[in-house]
């Protein structure tokens, strides 16, 4: 007995272990994903880049992980979870020092490397977007933060997004503009150190062996996958949209300086998204994750439609912030509700999920920002309105399916895990 209590303890221990380091992972990826954004102004002033050359740069972090993820599901089920970590960590490392380095390596053209090093990054960043999920998704239904483990890590992403907009945006305020190859080099440790957290973890891959008991065609053919699929391109567009404006209406309605802009809109939009992921993580099980995301949706739609028609510029600013709040769940509770729906269908589904989110965060990133040049930043949050309601229709419509495929449980292919009532 005591050999037993010893060995689950063990288990717990690793699994512990195995959620830190996969959250932690996500430290990584907010910072491949924000310091070109912040570093923006710096690069224009410092190196003469255009802004449609900053804009080069963003469309490739956002590119090179569509493509990270559509490479990745062809093998995720090939190669050992670890060792994509591994590839990815050291990739990472490798794009931020030559990032670092690309004005030493071309001086008269820096852009060339700046493109080379941020093709490197974002194809780590996809990698981990991609493996982190099923990573989690190991642990089994016993664990005690089984439940709260996806949205768990998820939340960090969003922590680590406000703690990596806070350290580059002080320190470049701070230590000078001039000296930011210095602060993205100190950040290079942070993939080293979370190599170092990964070695020592177990991952049990039983997804990777599974995967062949279920028809991947069969699942792609489903409604609730379909569904799914469209709810994740639409919520990562709800969700990105606010966060690449939320600055840009504070510089322009408040008037105040970009670094408070920073502090005041993308930091509090990134708590909020954190805020809502951890509160789910801890009381996920009492609550029915697709009422969440049909509500959430909802309140997203009236906030950004409140937005757009301008009422009050304080009111607006709280909304801008809330939607963080409304939309955090856009993106790890479809993932949640697909592996529960599917869990047998191999880790395929995660990175074609991936896929789809990057895609839709990408695609109404663009048009978001057209339409603001085009019309003005308010009629585009108002035109985007359209966007969350639409994502809780496709809520709506899955619970509707889930519902109904629970009286046939025990003679569908594709079974629906009992947790989602």
């Amino acid at each position: 007995m005591q050999d037993s209590n010893w060995s689950n303890k063990k288990m717990n221990n690793n699994y512990n272990r195995l959620l830190i380091a996969s959250c932690t992972a996500n430290a990584s990826q907010a910072i491949y994903a924000n310091m070109t954004a912040l570093l923006m102004v710096p690069f224009m002033s410092l190196y003469g880049l255009t802004l449609g050359q900053m804009g080069i740069l963003v469309g490739i972090n956002f590119g090179t992980q569509i493509l990270a993820d559509v490479l990745l599901t062809f093998i995720i089920d090939k190669v050992k979870y670890k060792n994509l970590v591994y590839i990815a960590n050291l990739l990472g490392f490798i794009g931020m020092i030559l990032y670092c380095m690309s004005p030493k390596i071309m001086p008269a053209n820096p852009f060339i490397p700046f493109v080379f090093s941020t093709i490197i990054f974002s194809f780590a960043s996809g990698m981990l977007e991609v493996v982190l999920s099923p990573i989690v998704d190991t642990i089994p239904d016993t664990f005690k933060n089984k439940k709260a483990a996806m949205s768990l890590l998820h939340s960090f992403y969003a922590w680590w997004q406000a703690v990596s907009i806070v350290i580059i945006a002080l320190c470049l305020n701070f230590l000078g503009a001039e000296n930011w190859m210095y602060i993205i080099g100190c950040l290079s440790i942070v993939p080293v150190l979370n190599t170092l957290q990964f070695v020592p973890v177990k991952i049990v891959e039983e997804r990777s062996s599974q995967g062949k008991n279920t028809s991947s065609i069969k699942v792609a053919k489903s409604p609730i996958y379909i569904l799914c699929c469209i709810a994740i391109v639409v919520g990562a567009g709800v969700e990105i949209i606010m966060n690449q404006y939320v600055s840009t209406f504070c510089e322009l309605n408040l008037g105040v300086s970009k670094l408070m802009s920073d502090m005041i809109g993308m930091l509090l939009f990134a708590v909020m998204l954190g805020t809502g992921r951890l509160i789910f993580g801890f009381f996920g099980h009492k609550i029915n994750l697709n009422m969440v995301l049909i509500i959430s949706c909802l309140l997203a739609g009236v906030a950004y439609l409140l937005i757009g028609l301008e009422i009050n510029t304080i009111l607006s600013l709280v909304l801008c912030i809330l939607v963080g709040l409304f939309s955090s769940m856009c993106w790890p509770g479809v993932i949640s509700i697909a592996g529960e729906a599917f869990p047998k269908a191999g880790a395929w589904i995660f990175s074609t999920l991936a896929i789809f989110g990057d895609i839709g965060a990408s695609m109404f990133g663009a048009i978001a920002g057209n339409i603001a040049d085009s019309l003005s930043l308010s009629k585009m949050f108002l035109i985007i309105s359209c966007l969350p309601f639409l994502c809780s229709i496709c809520h709506i419509a899955i619970y509707g399916l889930i519902k109904r495929n629970k009286k046939n449980l025990q003679n569908s292919d594709t079974q629906v895990n009992k947790s989602l009532y």
